[in-house]
């Protein structure tokens, strides 16, 4: 597991490396210490757009969901993070359950969740003919009490490859995800493949609607192939600020029945302004 942390985070840091180097003369040229500053919102899909956070801008987000997994199955979770923009094309990704509080036939606990550390890369942008594309690879880093049943103790590792693509008003992104999931016992890991298509469209000057299908093929025989649908909106309440809500429904018997959420994105400001000296 340790092998794992370490290659994932390798990578990691290499990645920041090389991009950083190729994009150094294009990020100057790209005023990445501007003071006009921007929300870019990954919520509230399972999807990813080839969007990144705006260059230098450090971006908080945070939701509550509930979910009905399953009858007399539910959980709550809290989590959110942070994300920062290291160049026009590249962000950092740091997201944490930091609660997460859960009932079943054997009783009810909760506790601190697993934590995640990625990086979003795109190396292509959109065209009147074309999409954008890029990859977003997330490592897990398994911070939650697996003793306890809020997570499997084990490093996880997912490769995401983005196309996104706006067609007049509607803007729309597809996923497919490779999941490496440490499984305890192998001591080697599980995978699966996901896929994910979101639309989202204004319908005033500030709220949004967002329609999503996505599912994961048989991870395991603890945990098969499902579908789900989400139905949700956004409010931009500023340009820094939008909030989200929505609904999640299962729509095969194996996906987990029914999921409400509730969430925050907010650009707190230019991280390269700040360390800029005064002039």
């Amino acid at each position: 597991m340790k092998l794992a942390l370490r290659l994932g985070l390798s990578f990691l840091y290499l990645s920041v490396a090389c991009v950083w180097a190729q994009e150094q003369s294009s990020a100057a040229e790209s005023s990445c210490s501007s003071t006009l500053v921007a929300s870019v919102p990954s919520r509230p899909t399972v999807s990813n757009s080839t969007d990144t956070t705006q260059c230098g801008v450090v971006e908080l987000e945070y939701g509550w969901e509930r979910q009905w997994v399953s009858p007399g199955v539910h959980q709550n979770d809290l989590s959110g993070g942070l994300r920062l923009g290291l160049t026009p094309n590249l962000d950092f990704h740091w997201a944490s359950a930091d609660f997460l509080s859960m009932v079943d036939p054997t009783g009810a606990r909760s506790g601190f969740g697993d934590t995640w550390l990625g990086l979003k890369y795109r190396f292509l942008r959109q065209t009147d003919h074309a999409p954008s594309l890029g990859v977003f690879y997330v490592a897990k880093v398994p911070s939650a009490d697996d003793k306890n049943g809020m997570g499997t103790g084990r490093v996880d590792h997912a490769i995401s490859f983005l196309a996104s693509k706006d067609i007049g008003r509607v803007h729309i992104d597809f996923n497919v995800t490779q999941l490496l999931a440490g499984c305890q016992a192998t001591d080697g890991f599980d995978h699966n493949t996901g896929l994910a298509l979101s639309s989202s469209i204004p319908l005033t000057k500030r709220l949004g609607l967002v329609t999503e299908g996505y599912g994961y093929t048989s991870l395991n025989r603890d945990k098969p192939a499902f579908a789900s649908t989400t139905v949700g909106f956004t409010y931009q309440v500023q340009r820094r600020l939008i909030l989200d809500s929505g609904i999640d429904i299962g729509v095969t018997s194996d996906a987990p029945q029914t999921r409400v959420f509730a969430g925050i994105t907010y650009a707190i400001g230019n991280a390269y302004s700040w360390l800029r000296p005064n002039k």
